[in-house]
């Protein structure tokens, strides 16, 4: 607990800190460009600065009595302009078909002329009254301005007066002339921040959340299986089977199977391929017919946990990001099928940052790599029964299969929000399927800065 509140103190001491720090770089700014710009004027004779100070009274009165006519012939026109309504409101009560049509048919055309230079007049004094507000709104403005003119000379005769410095004139000008901006800045600064948090956890998040989540694929004919956690990898190589992967991790082969490099693991995606490192690689082929073959692949470093094997069997698929993937093992018979969908215009896609998705299909066996533990979750308990949502971080998500449900879920706290422990949102997985992810702190076999990590996850490597 105590450490809590010293990293709470602290974080509200950096806070306070840079807020002055702020203030402080605005004020001398704005006094430096006071002192730049007009320097030369402060040292004037003093009979200049009261002349101009004369102006500035002069002109001043000169706008209040502007200000105070326009405002007298807006009400002359709001009186004309009532009045024109009462008589048009009183014509019409006026007006009878009977006289109109016998009695006295010109009392009702007289009646018909004045009603149309009253309307006329009403559309004229509502045109003025429209002009003069706004004249009179322009010279509120300038008033406004002459007002802190007419203040700052003011100022300026009060330090000469005084014999103040010109470093103390301009600093106290900044000070008068800024402080309401400098102010609001350090208000952005220190409290922006956290009502955005707000608006966002609590307004926004709950209601990407409601949406649609996002499938890739109905269900599958059969589902997928996976190993546990190894450090090496040693698997079969059948007859017709071949495998493609990472140089890095391949270790050894027995010696009758056929050897070869491989420019690209796919040369329908070669960008995709070479972004994801899955370039250069190796590729072994079991071409003999009588048994099967061992090949095995292990880590640079040896770390516990860092393969996993999922057998993905014919009718299933595993949507993949490539930069999991060491290597994978398929049919020579039965070309390679990797699918590729696009999410631009779904909530899920733009929360999670991945607008591309990889399906590989089977039969194929993905030996799936990180730099630490991968984990994989089985969303089916042993009634049969779907998890109801499994959440994990959405840049840890290394595969699922593509007829799970998945949904931005908002983080659990806000206050682990706000202060960066977690993101606004996590990746939520309900039905029946197979996730698997990177323990916190996992880079995916991803070596490279983060932005380069963040720029492959939007186009799903």
């Amino acid at each position: 607990m105590s450490a809590s509140f010293s990293k709470l103190g602290c974080w509200l001491l950096r806070k306070l800190v840079l807020a002055v720090l702020i203030a402080l770089a605005g004020f001398a700014t704005y006094g430096l460009w006071l002192f730049d710009r007009n320097a030369e004027n402060y040292d004037n004779d003093p009979g200049v600065h009261v002349a101009y100070h004369e102006h500035c009274q002069r002109e001043l009165a000169a706008l209040e009595t502007q200000i105070a006519g326009l405002e007298a012939a807006i009400a002359s026109q709001e009186q004309r302009h009532e009045a024109a309504l009462r008589v048009i409101k009183a014509l019409g009560k006026l007006e009878n078909t009977w006289d109109r049509l016998i009695w006295n048919n010109a009392q009702q055309r007289a009646n018909d002329e004045q009603l149309l230079r009253m309307k006329a007049l009403a559309r004229e004094t509502d045109r003025e009254f429209v002009r003069l507000r706004r004249e009179r709104v322009l010279k509120e403005h300038e008033r406004g301005a002459a007002r802190i003119e007419l203040a700052r000379v003011e100022r300026t005769l009060n330090d000469l007066d005084n014999q103040t410095s010109l470093k103390t004139h301009y600093a106290k000008e900044a000070w008068h002339q800024v402080r309401g901006y400098v102010a609001l800045i350090v208000a952005v600064y220190l409290f922006g921040p956290t009502l955005a948090c707000l608006a966002l956890y609590y307004g926004l998040a709950p209601i990407i959340a409601r949406g649609r989540p996002l499938r890739l694929a109905g269900a599958p004919v059969s589902f997928s299986t996976v190993s546990d956690a190894t450090e090496v990898v040693e698997s079969a190589l059948w007859p017709g089977s071949v495998f493609r992967g990472k140089k890095q991790f391949f270790a050894t082969a027995d010696d009758d199977l056929m050897k070869k490099s491989r420019l690209l693991m796919s040369w329908r995606f070669p960008f995709s391929s070479l972004a994801a490192g899955m370039f250069n690689l190796v590729e072994v082929r079991n071409v003999r017919n009588d048994g099967g073959r061992r090949i095995t692949l292990a880590g640079s470093r040896m770390q516990a946990d860092q393969f996993k094997v999922v057998d993905v069997p014919e009718g299933g698929s595993l949507v993949l990001r490539p930069a999991f993937l060491a290597g994978l093992i398929f049919k020579s018979a039965e070309p390679l099928v990797i699918r590729r969908y696009w999410r631009f215009f779904h909530w899920q896609a733009w929360s999670a940052g991945q607008f591309r998705f990889f399906e590989f299909v089977g039969p194929c066996r993905l030996i799936v790599a990180g730099d630490d533990a991968l984990q994989a979750e089985r969303l089916m308990d042993g009634a049969e029964t779907p998890v109801p949502v499994f959440r994990v971080k959405q840049s840890k998500v290394a595969a699922f299969t593509p007829n799970l449900e998945c949904r931005p879920v908002r983080a659990v706290s806000f206050w682990r929000y706000y202060a960066g422990a977690t993101r606004l949102f996590e990746a939520g997985f309900s039905g029946r399927g197979l996730v698997v992810y990177a323990k916190p702190g996992a880079l995916g076999g991803i070596k490279s800065s983060s932005w380069y990590r963040r720029v492959l996850k939007v186009f799903g490597l």
